[in-house]
């Protein structure tokens, strides 16, 4: 029943009580006025007997004769009556009845002995009646007319008391079915009604912020992509996002309520119970917990799952509490462990590259120094391997290779490291050794390895290794340098052997020897030709096109260096490839000045260009690692304003090794030219020190994927894996990428498809000299026109 009802039916009710009140009450009314009545009655008769006495006792002084008192007696007593009362005297003694005539009468009887006389009165009630009756029906009409006005003051009261309270007892009723979207009456009064309903509005508005609050709460939480979890003081779980439910594979309903170590490996758990409850008894609110590695073994199917876990105290209502976010490390640590593997391991022969044997090398000098045991080094490099990938093509020279690795291994001891270190250069680190003629028995077996010739594509390569041999320390000594780069040393004598032993005609193993700077002077003799060919302008660069995969058109430009050497015999004028001079002029310092020219080669030709009226693209120009470490980012900007070009038309491009060999220097280098303007592009990326904590550390702009990766790709897993991670990584790091090598249409196919639309390589381009550059500008513009 509603509260309005509730009023009016009070109303009634308190009326229809006071009506039944009222009967008894009159009834006793009247009665009242009877016994008063009849009270009057008897005081008349008593006041007549008290007269009576008063005369008699007159009469017995002498006063008065006994006579005229009785006269005066009854003359008085006549006297006393008045309507609606009556005295008679009956000097008799004897009240007759129904003496006084009246039809309604209440009486009252005496004597007075000394005469003998009867005394009677008595009252009229009938005009009791008629007052009953007057003052009765003013009463009920009083009662009707408060019964008709109780109508209105019952709506009154229900339009502005019980109205208001209605209207805000619905508005609450909705608000706790979740309805905010209404309004609340009342908000502009000023009584007690405009107070509610103010605080009501505000209470809603609360409500609108609350819902949306924990509406945005819970899309985050089922949305995100970390489980989320929130664990009481005693480690137990007390609500779960869904990620949750997929991180773990533990059914919803059986999260609630468990313990939260209960989810982790075995191992991992007392270290999750200790972490809960050392942070839950600390006095203060406990500092997060970031990044602690866990393991989680899943319900279903027991898989293994590596997570990060992190911590963080809460606080609600002073009850303490704990948010706890894990996130899936599955994925990413298989990339780094992939990237890492990269860094230190050949992708064809998954050996050791040469940044990872020279980590050995240097904890075998520590072994070596702290047992006083020696051991050594043996490099190794296979003849003729130019030649099977230029007539057979890189897929039959990757074969060689593998099984070049697979025979090397085979022949060594399993404790033995093989690494390799070069196109075609390996090496083998040989701990435990007793003496050199050991090491030497070794390098024999690898030798008598390659007796069976390589079945190659369409071929049988009978493979001409030679194996040079340092041992440590006694090389190291013997060249006189100190031990601060004794590993890289050793490998430079171990290769210094090598040479020698190529020069004895190959299939031959060598110790370094001091003597052997005989190569040393041959090498100062190719450092002169090549001085040489740099005065009489021999040198040459060839443009390789850059090419954009969206629309094929010309992006960019690799300048590479040929030497054009006369005089030799019936090939005159013939190109030599870099990788054959090259090494030489890093060896001998020769690549700086080198390096100088190949800049300033390219920037005139730039220049040229711009005169001529092309609109010329950005040209890479490759910087070696010696010529990165002897210059600055001021005499690389000075070469180029030079010609007056702006720096964006050039971009640099350095290898891997190059930073490594000088980091501090070539961090700072970089930086500066980034600085300036200058691109900066990370050449053959995956094939030396790949590695995430120092790519992310370059100032550069981008990556180019070297040929070994894309030669596999699409076919091959790992390398298209690879590939599209290298990909996905740059553009997590804002980074260019460019792939090298591509030779097939399915390869620009799958790295459009990547994501990766700037490519070079026989497919879109070979190299050319610099006037076919210029046409490929001249029908660039033509296009663009």
């Amino acid at each position: 029943m509603t509260l309005r009802r509730k009023i009016r039916w009070l109303t009634w009710i308190g009326l229809i009580g006071c009506l039944m009140a009222a009967i008894p009450a009159l009834h006793l009314l009247r009665q009242g006025m009877v016994a008063e009545r009849e009270q009057v009655a008897a005081a008349l008769v008593d006041s007549a007997k008290r007269l009576a006495g008063d005369l008699e006792r007159s009469a017995a002084s002498g006063a008065i004769s006994g006579d005229e008192a009785r006269d005066r007696a009854r003359t008085a007593l006549l006297a006393l009556a008045a309507k609606p009362f009556h005295v008679r005297i009956f000097t008799d003694g004897v009240i007759p009845p129904g003496w006084s005539a009246i039809d309604r009468a209440v009486t009252a009887e005496g004597r007075f002995e000394p005469w003998g006389w009867a005394i009677a009165a008595a009252g009229d009630i009938g005009d009791l009646d008629r007052d009953f009756l007057v003052q009765a029906s003013g009463f009920l009409l009083f009662l009707a007319a408060l019964l008709v006005l109780s109508w209105p003051g019952s709506l009154f009261l229900s339009q502005h008391v019980v109205g208001p309270l209605e209207a805000l007892s619905d508005r609450m009723r909705l608000l706790t079915e979740g309805r905010t979207d209404i309004d609340i009456p009342g908000c502009d009064r000023r009584d007690e009604f405009g107070a509610m309903a103010r605080a009501m509005e505000f209470f809603r508005r609360a409500a609108i912020a609350l819902i949306e609050r924990d509406e945005r709460l819970a899309g985050i939480m089922n949305n995100v992509g970390e489980a989320i979890l929130l664990v009481d003081a005693r480690g137990r779980i007390e609500e779960h996002n869904p990620a949750a439910v997929a991180l773990f594979g533990v059914p919803a309903e059986g999260l609630r309520g468990r313990p939260l170590s209960g989810l982790f490996a075995i191992p991992d758990r007392p270290r999750i119970e200790s972490l809960l409850a050392d942070m839950a008894a600390q006095a203060e609110v406990p500092e997060p917990v970031r990044d602690e590695e866990v393991a989680i073994e899943r319900a279903a199917g027991g898989e293994r799952v590596d997570a990060s876990l992190s911590v963080s105290p809460l606080v609600v209502q002073g009850r303490r509490g704990f948010v706890c976010t894990l996130a899936d490390m599955t994925e990413r640590l298989r990339h780094e462990r992939e990237l890492m593997r990269l860094a230190t391991r050949d992708r064809l022969t998954g050996l050791p590259n040469r940044a990872m044997i020279e980590s050995l090398l240097e904890a075998a000098v520590e072994r070596s120094r702290r047992c006083r045991r020696p051991f050594a080094v043996l490099c190794l490099d296979l003849s003729r391997f130019k030649l099977i990938t230029d007539t057979l093509g890189h897929q039959a020279g990757d074969a060689l290779l593998q099984e070049v690795a697979r025979r090397i291994a085979a022949s060594v001891r399993a404790t033995d490291p093989v690494g390799r270190i070069g196109t075609d250069d390996f090496a083998v680190v040989l701990e435990e050794i007793e003496d050199a003629d050991e090491a030497a028995a070794i390098a024999g077996r690898i030798l008598d390895a390659f007796d069976v010739p390589v079945t190659l594509p369409g071929c049988e390569h009978y493979v001409r290794p030679a194996v040079g041999i340092a041992v440590y320390p006694t090389d190291i000594l013997a060249d006189g340098t100190g031990d601060g780069e004794s590993p890289q040393v050793l490998l430079r004598a171990a290769e210094t052997a090598l040479y020698a032993a190529k020069r004895m005609g190959g299939r031959r193993h060598a110790f370094f020897r001091p003597e052997l700077a005989e190569q040393a002077r041959r090498q100062l003799a190719l450092d002169g030709d090549l001085r040489v060919a740099l005065a009489l302008k021999q040198f040459r660069l060839h443009y390789q096109p850059k090419v954009s995969l969206i629309d094929f058109s010309l992006e960019g430009f690799e300048a590479l260096l040929r030497w054009e050497k006369p005089g030799l015999e019936q090939d005159q004028g013939m190109m030599i490839p870099p990788g054959e001079f090259i090494p030489v002029a890093e060896e001998t310092g020769f690549i700086v000045p080198l390096g100088d020219w190949v800049l300033d080669e390219a920037c005139r030709q730039m220049r040229e260009w711009l005169d001529a009226g092309m609109e010329p693209v950005p040209v890479a120009v490759n910087i070696s690692p010696k010529h990165l470490r002897n210059r600055s980012a001021e005499d690389f900007r000075r070469i180029i304003d030079r010609h007056r070009l702006p720096p964006g038309l050039i971009e640099l491009e350095i290898t891997e090794g190059a930073v490594m060999q000088d980091l501090d220097h070539a961090l700072a280098v970089l930086a500066a030219l980034k600085a300036m303007g200058i691109r900066v592009a990370v050449d053959d990326f995956g094939t030396g020190h790949s590695s995430l904590s120092y790519l992310k550390r370059l100032p550069i702009t981008t990556l180019k994927i070297d040929r070994s990766f894309i030669n596999g790709v699409p076919n091959e897993r790992e390398d298209a894996g690879i590939v599209s991670t290298i990909i996905a990584m740059a553009d997590m790091l804002g980074l260019d990428v460019v792939a090298e090598g591509v030779e097939k249409t399915e390869q620009a196919n799958f790295l459009r498809h990547h994501n990766c639309t700037q490519v070079q390589g026989w497919l879109t381009g070979r190299p050319v000299p610099a006037d076919t550059a210029c046409g490929l500008l001249t029908e660039r513009l033509r296009q663009t026109a």
